[in-house]
């Protein structure tokens, strides 16, 4: 008998106690296949040869070419030869440590680790720290595949203890294989993920929640510290963070447009360079976006040749395009702001007091994702924030639809968390933080009611608040109250909304009567 028929005879009387009789004889004949094509090969132990030829002998089959694989990892488990299926992954991988194993173990570790820490003890301890998110089964199962993929990456390496240097050349991988096509971005973004929550684990011992930022920087070390002083600079001009964000958002695509590697590439910069730069931007860009980036690509260009870092003055020829922007405010009108309301018993609690918030108090997209526990003041009937948009501060009532909205979604709707987290509105999946947009929620809502604006597309929550002063303008309320109520303290703020005063706007139209009408002694018409 050979070494392949003992190890099948092994196995054959391990499951026969554990199976049904049919079940087992379906093996049997399967196993006596693998034997049959073991004697037609020659082969006369398992080996990795044996294996691929009797996976690959499926008929075109699913089922046979799932019986096939499930018979081989029973051999191979049995004969122990660590043969891999064709993506070059173990048919028998390693069981993981259990976690009591793990948790004694990490009882006496210091972080951040240094040494002689297993990668599988890792992971485990990565699952213990997360499970504070309450993640569904099914995102568990994503984050175990990915860090089964960083273990084979580790395992493949010769290497089974963490080591952060080897996680690096792991991002380095994955970033190579989404970007040459041969990983899909959702598994590019979860194993991403994966990597960077066994680098926290490793780093202080436990795991929070929180955005990966993405990586800004140059692509050589010559042109990163160009930047650095570029933004340094910017800084000191006392700029919004978000205007800094702009200006190095507009010098990093710059430098990615043009080509620019060192400092002698940018000292050379040429016109064609720069309008190649505009005319991607153009392409990435829209037309609005593209009347504030023009601007700054400007600045740049000058402040760059005032520090002699660029050798020709080239900001001249970067010129503004032109954008028409709307005479009158885009707004929802009366009739669908009814039918609006009347639909939003079908919606969710959170969807409900969202629209609310926005309709009823004309409150910013930021301000409703920042309200928090302490801004309500339900014995007064009012509510007291900062927005976020002007640092100012805001006293607006509480109106009986929207505290009734806002307390349903806390009592019955809001997920649960353990700490006194004080933003009222969450993400409905875990992990369980404040929402940093309500843009989709009113989007989806007004395409899902066939919903369409006066006087534009807009579907964002700035539609709310216009619709909310369309319908003060219509009840004469004073100018002032309005601007009170929308927490304005710029003259210039109102504009936008004032044009949708449309009686007092046609009282300043000119008629056309003067069209042709004679305006001097003579021959000539005024036409």
């Amino acid at each position: 008998m050979t070494k392949l028929e003992t190890t099948i005879n092994t196995v054959l009387q391990q499951l026969k106690p554990k199976l049904a009789s049919e079940t087992w004889e379906s093996r049997r004949r399967y196993f006596n296949q693998m034997i049959r094509l073991a004697e037609k090969l020659n082969i006369t132990e398992p080996c990795q040869e044996l294996y691929d030829a009797f996976i690959a002998d499926d008929n075109s089959s699913h089922e046979r070419h799932s019986l096939h694989v499930r018979c081989v990892k029973l051999v191979d488990a049995s004969a122990g030869t660590q043969a891999k299926d064709e993506h070059g992954i173990l048919f028998n991988e390693p069981s993981i440590p259990d976690e009591a194993t793990v948790q004694k173990f990490f009882q006496s570790c210091e972080f951040p680790i240094t040494n002689g820490v297993r990668i599988d003890y890792l992971i485990v301890k990565a699952g213990i720290e997360m499970k504070y998110l309450n993640l569904t089964d099914s995102t568990i199962g994503q984050y175990r595949h990915s860090w089964m993929d960083i273990c084979r990456y580790f395992n493949a390496a010769s290497s089974h203890v963490y080591d952060e240097a080897l996680m690096q050349d792991y991002l380095q991988e994955i970033n190579i294989q989404r970007s040459n096509n041969s990983m899909k971005e959702w598994k590019w973004k979860i194993n991403r993920k994966a990597a960077h929550v066994l680098m926290e684990v490793a780093g202080t011992g436990c795991f929070h929640w929180e955005t990966i930022h993405k990586n800004i920087s140059c692509n050589t070390p010559e042109a990163e510290y160009i930047r650095q002083q570029y933004t340094n600079s910017i800084k000191q001009r006392n700029l919004s963070q978000s205007t800094i964000g702009l200006h190095d958002y507009v010098f990093r695509k710059t430098v990615e447009f043009a080509g620019i590697e060192t400092q002698e590439d940018l000292l050379s910069l040429t016109p064609e360079a720069v309008q190649l730069v505009i005319s991607k931007l153009a392409d990435n860009c829209s037309r609005r976006s593209m009347a504030t980036i023009l601007p700054i690509l400007r600045s740049m260009l000058k402040s760059l040749h005032t520090y002699s870092l660029i050798k020709r003055e080239l900001a001249g020829m970067v010129m503004g395009g032109f954008v028409h922007r709307g005479s009158v405010a885009t707004y929802i009108s009366e009739k669908n702001q009814t039918d609006l309301v009347t639909g939003l018993d079908q919606e969710s609690k959170r969807t409900r007091a969202v629209i609310f918030l926005a309709l009823r108090l004309g409150l910013r997209d930021c301000d409703i994702c920042n309200l928090t526990f302490q801004e309500i003041d339900w014995q007064h009937d009012k509510i007291r924030l900062v927005q976020k948009k002007t640092g100012e501060p805001l006293v607006l009532p509480l109106l009986p639809d929207v505290g009734n909205a806002l307390m349903d979604y806390i009592l019955n709707e809001r997920p649960k968390r353990n700490d006194h987290y004080p933003y009222i509105f969450l993400r409905k999946q875990a992990p369980y933080n404040k929402l940093t947009s309500v843009y989709s929620t009113c989007s989806k809502l007004l395409n899902r009611m066939g919903i369409k604006p006066v006087n534009g597309n807009a579907t964002g929550v700035h539609l709310f608040r216009y619709s909310l002063v369309h319908r003060l303008l219509a009840a004469k309320v004073p100018h002032q109250v309005i601007k009170d109520t929308l927490g304005h303290t710029s003259k210039e703020s109102d504009k936008p909304y004032l044009s949708m005063e449309e009686s007092m706007l046609r009282m300043c139209a000119l008629d056309l009567s003067v069209i042709g009408r004679m305006t001097w002694k003579g021959d000539g018409i005024n036409g």
